[in-house]
Parts: C-alpha cells; sequence; structure tokens
C-alpha cells in the first residue's frame, strides 16, 4: 500500500528563509494537529507516495557553501554521526535549520528509523524517517546519487507559503515508484538537482497541469522567493526531460539535464484553502446568501467571505463546495434552469461536483453535478444575476475561473 508519512498528519511552526541565499528570516505558522491525512486511495501503484509538504523552504543553508561545506554533511559517515554542528551556518542549532533536517531525514530513512542529533548546547532532536529513498545513508556516506535523491526530495516539499499541502510523489526510486492516483490528478511539475554542491544547484520544470487546482505556494501559485529556478527556456518537463521508462511512461521523468534523479508531484484541490469561483463572461464571482436554502448569486468580485468557498475531495475527481462564511455547500436544484442554492452538506449527488478543466487551457473549469444528467452551473444573463443548471456543452457561461485566496 500507498506509504503515508507523518507529515500529512502533523503540521508545525515554521522559522524560514525564502531562498538558499541567506537572507532574513521570515516567522510562517502551519498548524499543530489540524492536518487529516487523505484516506488511502485504492487504485493506485503500490509503490508510489502519498506525502505533505510544508517546509517553506530549504533553510539554514548559504549558498556560498552548500549542504556538503556544513562540516562536511555529505562525507559524514552517517546521519547519525551529525551532531554540534558549529560553523557559519549550523543546522541543528537553528529552528529553521532543525526543520530542514527533519525533512532531511524524512526523505532520506524509511518509517521506523530515526537518528537523534545534539546542537551546540547539547540539546538533542530526534528525527523519524518516512520515505526512505537512501536508507544506506543511516550509517554510511551520501555519494553523488544518493545528494540527487535527497536534494530532489526536499525541493518537492517546499512550500513558500508554509502550508501544508497533499502531494503524491513519484520517481525512479524504488521508495516511490512510477503510476498516478486518482486522487491527486494534477501533475504538479518535477524537481531535480544537487544542493549538496557549491554553489547548490536546484531546479524544477512545470508539469502538464501546473497551472490547475493552483494552491498556494507551489508552482502556478507565483510564488515568492522560491529556492529553485526553471533551467529551461520553456519550462515544460515533458519538452526537456526524459520520460519514465515502461510502464512508468507519462507518470513522471527519468532524467532532467544531466540529473538522474527527479521527483515528480501530483497535487489536487487544497480543502483549507478559500477559493473564488467567477465567471468567464462577466467576471461576477459566486457569492453565498446568509441561511440555507438561499440562491447562489453573482456579483462584483471584492473577496469577502461570502464569495470564498473549500473545494475539499470526497472521491476521487467528485468534490463538495462549501462557503467559508457559513459551511453550507453548493446544492443544484431539480430540472434545467433550476437555480443554485446552499445547504448543510449531506452527501447527495445534487451537492457533489466534478470540476473539469476546459480543453483550451486556459484555466477555465467545468462544474457539473454528480447526480444522473450531470448538469453543469452556467450563469443566467448579465451579473448581478443568479447561476443555474444547464445541459453540458462547451459554451462560455458554463466555464469559471478557481482561484485561491491564501
Amino acid at each position: 500500500m500507498p506509504i503515508l508519512p507523518r507529515a500529512s498528519r502533523r503540521c508545525s511552526t515554521v522559522l524560514a528563509s525564502f531562498t538558499l541565499l541567506l537572507t532574513a528570516p521570515m516567522a510562517v505558522i502551519g498548524c499543530d494537529g489540524a492536518a487529516p491525512a487523505d484516506p488511502q486511495p485504492t487504485n493506485v501503484s503500490d509503490d508510489a507516495v502519498s506525502a505533505q509538504n510544508g517546509l517553506a523552504a530549504i533553510n539554514g543553508l548559504a549558498a556560498i557553501n552548500g549542504l556538503a561545506a556544513i562540516n562536511g554533511l555529505a562525507a559524514i559517515n552517517g546521519l547519525a554521526a551529525i551532531n554540534g554542528l558549529t560553523s557559519t551556518a549550523p543546522l541543528i542549532d537553528t529552528a529553521d535549520g532543525r526543520i530542514t533536517m527533519s525533512y532531511l531525514v524524512r526523505c532520506a530513512l524509511p518509517v521506523g528509523h530515526s537518528v537523534t542529533l545534539t546542537d551546540h548546547n547539547g540539546t538533542a532532536y530526534s528525527f523519524g524517517g518516512q520515505i526512505g529513498l537512501t536508507p544506506q545513508w543511516e550509517s554510511g556516506t551520501c555519494n553523488a546519487d544518493c545528494q540527487e535523491e535527497i536534494s530532489a526530495c526536499l525541493m518537492a516539499h517546499v512550500n513558500t507559503t508554509g502550508h501544508h499541502i497533499g502531494l503524491w510523489l513519484v520517481g525512479s526510486n524504488s521508495a516511490l515508484g512510477w503510476g498516478t492516483s486518482a486522487s491527486y490528478p494534477y501533475q504538479e511539475g518535477s524537481f531535480f538537482g544537487n544542493i549538496f554542491t557549491s554553489p547548490p544547484q536546484a531546479y524544477y520544470c512545470n508539469g502538464e497541469d501546473y497551472d490547475l487546482a493552483v494552491v498556494p505556494g507551489r508552482l502556478g501559485a507565483n510564488q515568492t522567493g522560491a529556492p529553485y529556478s526553471d533551467p529551461f527556456t520553456n519550462g515544460a518537463c515533458k519538452m526537456n526531460c526524459m520520460a519514465a521508462p515502461p510502464p512508468g511512461g507519462a507518470s513522471g521523468y527519468s532524467a532532467c539535464k544531466t540529473f538522474k534523479h527527479v521527483v515528480t508531484v501530483y497535487r489536487d484541490w487544497d480543502p483549507r484553502t478559500p477559493y473564488k469561483v467567477c465567471s468567464r463572461v462577466t467576471g461576477a464571482c459566486m457569492t453565498a446568501p446568509a441561511a440555507s436554502g438561499g440562491k447562489i448569486t453573482l456579483t462584483a468580485a471584492t473577496d469577502a467571505l461570502n464569495q470564498q468557498f473549500y473545494v475539499s475531495r470526497v472521491n476521487p475527481g467528485q468534490y463538495s463546495i462549501c462557503s467559508a462564511q457559513n459551511g453550507l455547500c453548493l446544492m443544484q436544484g431539480t430540472g434545467p434552469a433550476a437555480a443554485l442554492q446552499q445547504g448543510a452538506y449531506t452527501g447527495a449527488t445534487n451537492q457533489t461536483w466534478t470540476i473539469v478543466p476546459h480543453k483550451g487551457g486556459d484555466g477555465f473549469y467545468f462544474a457539473c453535478a454528480a447526480q444522473p444528467g450531470g448538469l453543469c452551473a452556467a450563469q443566467a444573463g448579465p451579473a448581478p444575476g443568479t447561476i443555474q443548471n444547464d445541459a453540458s456543452h462547451d459554451v462560455n457561461a458554463q466555464q469559471w475561473r478557481i482561484d485561491p485566496l491564501l
């Protein structure tokens, strides 16, 4: 079965510097015990990995030296030997460095393995393994292949806002494997490089769906201060990287540039991110009334609470869309031209939605009910106005932008 790392069950406070260059740190607050584990997908590759990111940046590393220069980290005989670091960028001595170390160990070692490291003051900290890309590093050295594996994994977990987002990871390492999950349908991008070198080499490329189901702090979200860069002219992985060998195929990449250890990331809508849902025709946005049973209207965009909605997966490819104002959920009326309403969520098919990207690749979506007939939400007349059921067909009135507000 897929591995569900501890990060998906727990968040933490992150003190982060935004890039590999040493900059002034910024506090990013995560959550403690508030990030629920995603349900185990049932129709996925047995050796793919479900994880959560939340590493606000790769912290505590000086770009002039890289990881390897922190008391010779790459050459130390085993992770457990990394104690009492006193270099100019002590990894264990700082809160942001310890966060980086926690992800580093999580990437390197498998579940059930951990290391306890001591800071300059003699305080001990324990870090547990989860994914197990380079188990040999627990008691041996980390060679160039090991460094690339850890580098790609760390970069894949970066979220520049510190927000925790569910991810699906694939790669050539047997701890990851190839294969996709219906619960994580959007290929965000791939990460590769070697951040142990001087200067660090940290790269990404855009996946086919990098601009779909956009989530804060990830590719496609206008990241600020990301520690990686796009080394290609057009930025598309499929135009620049070597596809995985069969049967992996289109699920990931076996090499990018000269790097042979690539981690490809998939994601879905984030249930903890508020989104605004706005019409392609007028730009007016869905606006929730105060009471249950009230009609959803279209009004000019204000980003107010009554225009914010949470999109939560209830089944693979099916979602509830619920108001941030009162928790009531979008509910399709009965029959063609019936108005879109809201009500307490019951799991009924008229409250369960498919969200399908428009084939034009232009950032718009169709939102259609999962109930028999599959009627779609459509703008009814000019804004301000209401939204009604309409049989599915490719018209602008049925197309919606769904943008994150964090």
